[in-house]
């Protein structure tokens, strides 16, 4: 053998030595630091593939009005879950609606030519969908569309397919079902007891969505839980969910539960009480049967909220529960609008209740309150005429008959002579154009005319243009000035609270699950930059409309009970009568709750909405002040009589001694 031969050799038994020797250094590398250096981290993993966690999930607040009457609690409900599910592309969406109907050979034959994993995936599919379809009897077309859509949830591929399944219906289905994939389970339900009272205050839950769940999955969200979709339950739903807890227990292969390991109790949600009154609720409610529109009465010292009626109502154990097609449809194409809430997403031009905004800022432009102009039933501005509410007239007038009587007259005269830079000054004080801040999701922020806002709103040069007519027709809440009902009592709570600007809101207090109290307390928005003899002069001129001669709203006069008030008859499209409002304060010297009603199409403010307001006057003087007379009165006769019968005894034992 040559020398270079025997080199050549050489070298590779050298390599070869040195890639053994290498493989096996890498080797037990590894070994080292899977043994050694990361054996902590795989007895962790060892330990939690034996170990489950289990969710403990924390009992929802419950709803009570101001006086403890439940309004919203928790009971069994139940789902059908669908486990292991394929995703479906649009593919499959095409073939799954493709092959309802046919029987298995069909079937079979229609998948022929497509990929294996395709066929398996649509017969397993379509096979569950008939299932459930047979035991629950839901339509094939609705069970596809969620298979579809649902989205897919944790290692197990779990769908939530029927979100709120009839009681008995579930019952049943438990027996038929003979399929691992179908399951039903119970979950926590909210039922509102009085069904549509009080609807758009109490809103109504449903399960979290996928972007609900993104958003607030830092917040301890899951992506089963319920939650808040209107009103207190949406704005006080993470009050009222609570604290979910822990609990891991131990498993054995089969994942049979061998031992708990460790738990973390959860804590229930606080319980709201409203500030709602419901015996009053219920009073409005009913009067506002066959009627649309809103009422709104709150104390005016604090902003609580005693009354909110947006008509019509909705059912809340509905739309807490799966709402079929055509029942959803008919809620949305209705004339009514029962889906919106009025109160604080209504839009209507506030009429004449707007005046006491408008006098405020003629009021505080420096034009004299004994200013006058002569009402001859309209008012010329060169070749347009702009009404007043009497075609005759209301002859000489100065502030305080042009509230009494609702002189539009005055407002369009003056309200020029002040400006519209002074007019929407004083608006924006009062809050009109702006949110109040209710402790209720969905509020709108009305309009605020002015020459700015006019020329973003419009595109065309012409339209852009401020003219005097937009000023003259604001003055009296016409025009482009539009206003939700709860801005217009906030207006109201402002003038009775003497320029105490107070934030609406619903909620009266809560209580922890361990009892504990939290006061909801007033919150001041802003004290009224306003003069106080401005407001003073206000104030009184608010008493004429029912106790003046010539007063717009004589039905509220009630003797030895004051009540301030200005009533408004606004113009609108889509009704054959006008928007009946009226907007007050009662008792007049010592305000305690404030109002505001507004009726669609009811015409004139001082007869619809005049007898919404008297309705509702009495109805509360007779429980919050004739009643505690009474009880006041009798109780003073009971301490009498006791003290009476301790005379009595004292002077018996003073005659036996003597």
């Amino acid at each position: 053998m040559r020398e270079l031969d025997k080199e050549e050799k050489n070298v590779r038994i050298i390599a070869f030595f040195v890639l053994v020797g290498a493989v096996f250094f890498i080797l037990i590398a590894r070994l080292f630091t899977l043994q050694i250096l990361e054996a902590s981290q795989y007895a962790e993993q060892a330990l939690q593939n034996r170990i489950r966690t289990n969710i403990i999930k924390a009992t929802r607040g419950e709803i009570y009005d101001r006086e403890g009457k439940l309004l919203a609690k928790n009971t069994t409900g139940y789902q059908l879950i669908h486990l292991h599910t394929y995703t479906l592309d649009p593919n499959d969406l095409k073939l799954l609606k493709e092959v309802k109907g046919m029987t298995s050979e069909q079937m079979n034959a229609r998948l022929a030519n497509e990929r294996k994993a395709v066929a398996k995936r649509i017969q397993e599919t379509m096979g569950d969908i008939n299932n459930i379809s047979q035991i629950t009897g839901y339509q094939v077309d609705y069970l596809i569309d969620r298979f579809y859509k649902q989205q897919r949830i944790g290692t197990d591929k779990k769908i939530l397919v029927i979100e709120d399944l009839d009681k008995q219906v579930a019952l049943r289905a438990i027996e038929k079902i003979n399929n691992d994939r179908i399951d039903i389970v119970e979950y926590n339900k909210r039922y509102y007891p009085e069904d549509a009272l009080a609807s758009h205050v109490i809103g109504y839950v449903k399960p979290i969505s996928e972007k609900e769940f993104k958003e607030r999955e830092k917040d301890g969200y899951r992506n089963s839980d319920l939650i808040g979709k209107k009103g207190v339950e949406r704005s006080y739903d993470k009050e009222m969910k609570g604290q979910d807890g822990r609990e891991n227990v131990e498993v054995d292969a089969k994942g049979n539960v061998i031992r708990q390991v460790e738990a973390t109790e959860s804590v229930a949600g606080k319980n709201v009480y409203l500030s709602i009154d419901m015996e009053l609720q219920k009073y409005m409610t009913d009067a506002f049967s066959g009627k649309s529109g809103a009422f709104i009465a709150m104390e005016a010292k604090t902003g609580k909220i005693i009354t909110f009626v947006s008509n019509p109502e909705i059912s809340l154990n509905l739309l807490s529960s799966r709402i079929s097609d055509n029942q959803w449809t008919e809620l949305v194409n209705s004339k009514a609008k029962p889906l919106v809430n009025k109160g604080i997403a209504g839009l209507y031009p506030p009429g004449s209740t707007f005046k006491a905004v408008t006098g405020m800022g003629i009021l505080e432009s420096g034009i004299s309150p004994y200013a006058t102009v002569n009402s001859t039933g309209q008012y010329r501005y060169g070749k347009l005429i702009f009404r007043d509410s009497h075609k005759s007239g209301h002859g000489i007038t100065n502030f305080a008959k042009s509230i009494e009587q609702s002189v539009n007259t005055y407002y369009y005269v003056f309200s020029q002579k002040a400006g519209i830079n002074n007019i929407v000054k004083y608006a924006k004080e009062f809050g009109i154009g702006s949110k109040t801040g209710i402790d209720i999701p969905g509020e709108l922020t009305g309009t605020l005319p002015s020459p700015e806002w006019k020329k973003k709103r419009f595109k065309k040069k012409q339209d852009q243009r401020w003219l005097p007519g937009d000023l003259i027709n604001m003055s009296i809440g016409q025009g482009y000035v539009l206003a939700t009902p709860i801005q217009i009592a906030s207006v109201y709570q402002t003038i009775a609270n003497n320029g105490v600007k107070l934030r609406p809101t619903v909620v009266d207090r809560f209580v922890t699950y361990s009892g504990k109290v939290e006061n909801n307390k007033p919150v001041v928005i802003k004290k009224l930059k306003v003069s106080p003899k401005n407001l003073k002069l206000l104030q009184n001129a608010l008493r004429l409309p029912v106790s003046g001669p010539g007063g717009t709203a004589k039905v509220l006069y009630i003797p030895n009970y004051p009540v301030s008030v200005k009533t408004g008859t606004a113009q609108n499209s889509g009704f054959v009568d006008n928007h009946s409002w009226i907007a007050g304060y009662f008792p007049s010297d010592n305000p305690q709750i404030v109002f505001v009603s507004v009726v669609e199409g009811g015409g004139y403010g001082g007869v619809a909405s005049g007898s919404m307001a008297q309705k509702f006057i009495y109805k509360y003087r007779d429980k919050y002040v004739l009643k505690k007379q009474d009880a006041e009165k009798k109780k003073q006769e009971e301490e009498k009589k006791k003290q009476d019968e301790k005379n009595k005894n004292l002077k018996n034992n003073s005659n036996v001694k003597n």
